[in-house]
C-alpha cells in the first residue's frame, strides 16, 4: 500500500483509532453519507484507510476497500484493476502519504470509466490543521504527511481531465488530542463554515472524469489567406468579343 514516510507504517493505523483520528472520520463519514447521490454505478471503490467510509447506496452496486487488513490489497501507485474498469472511487487521505501523489492521480484516471466520479478527502495546508504540521514533530502521523492546497489538487485534476464539480469542508476546530477539548470546540465546526470555510482542517472534492479535454484548442485562423486583398487577388479573366 502507501509507503508511509514513518519507520513503522502502523503508526497511522494507530493515529486513526485515537481520539483525534475518530473525530476526524466521524465527521467525514457523516459528511460522505450526505453526498450519496454521486456514489453511483456498480463497482465502487475505496483507497486509503482501512474503515468503510463508503456510504450505503440504493442502487445495487459492489462496493469493495483497498487497505491493508481489507477487501483487496494492493499498491495506490499502480492499482491491480483493469483500464476504464471502476464507476466511483473514493481516496481518504492517500494523497498525503503517497510517495509519488501525481501518480496516484494517473493511476485513477486510468482505472475509472468515461465520466467517473473521484471523490478526495484530504487535508487542508492552509488552517490551524496545517499550523500544527508546521509546529509539530514531522515523523509523527499525520503531520509527516503532505498537506496540499486546494489550488494545486485542482490543476493535478484539470491535466487529467477532471472537472472539480463540488467541494465541501469540515474539521474547523484545532487538533487537539483530548476528547473533552474537542467536545469544547464543537461550536467551531458549526461557526467555520459561514465565517471562515477556505481555513477549514479538510475537504472533500468531488471530480468528473471528462472524456472531452476540458480546454478547447483554439484555431488561429489566418484571415489574409482565406480572405486575400485586393493586390492579391488575380485579375478576372474576361471574354473578349471577336469581330470578324
Amino acid at each position: 500500500m502507501v509507503d508511509y514516510k514513518t519507520n513503522n507504517p502502523k503508526m497511522m493505523i494507530d493515529w486513526w483509532k485515537s481520539p483525534l483520528g475518530q473525530h476526524v472520520l466521524m465527521h467525514e463519514k457523516a459528511l460522505l453519507k450526505s453526498l450519496v447521490s454521486h456514489f453511483y454505478g456498480y463497482y465502487q471503490l475505496q483507497i486509503g484507510i482501512d474503515k468503510r467510509m463508503l456510504p450505503e447506496v440504493s442502487i445495487p452496486s459492489q462496493q469493495k476497500i483497498m487497505a491493508r487488513s481489507a477487501d483487496v490489497e494492493g499498491n495506490s501507485e499502480a492499482l491491480p484493476f483493469k483500464c476504464h474498469s471502476i464507476d466511483t472511487l473514493l481516496i481518504s487521505h492517500e494523497l498525503e502519504f503517497a510517495a509519488d501523489p501525481h501518480q496516484v492521480l494517473r493511476e485513477v484516471e486510468r482505472v475509472l470509466v468515461a465520466d467517473g466520479t473521484l471523490i478526495l478527502c484530504c487535508f487542508n495546508p492552509w488552517s490551524l490543521w496545517g499550523l500544527r504540521r508546521l509546529f509539530s514533530w514531522q515523523s509523527n502521523p499525520p503531520w509527516h504527511g503532505h498537506f496540499f492546497s486546494q489550488s494545486r489538487i485542482k490543476d493535478w485534476l484539470a491535466l487529467l481531465n477532471f472537472e472539480v464539480i463540488t467541494i465541501e469542508r469540515f474539521l474547523f476546530c484545532p487538533p487537539v488530542r483530548s476528547e473533552k477539548w474537542l467536545g469544547c470546540f464543537a461550536f467551531m465546526e458549526r461557526v467555520g463554515m459561514r465565517i471562515w470555510p477556505a481555513f477549514s482542517g479538510a475537504r472533500i472534492m468531488v471530480a468528473k472524469k471528462r472524456t472531452i479535454p476540458l480546454t478547447p484548442v483554439t484555431m488561429n485562423w489566418r484571415t489574409g489567406q482565406l480572405f486575400p486583398t485586393g493586390r492579391l487577388v488575380n485579375k478576372p479573366v474576361t471574354r473578349e468579343k471577336i469581330n470578324g
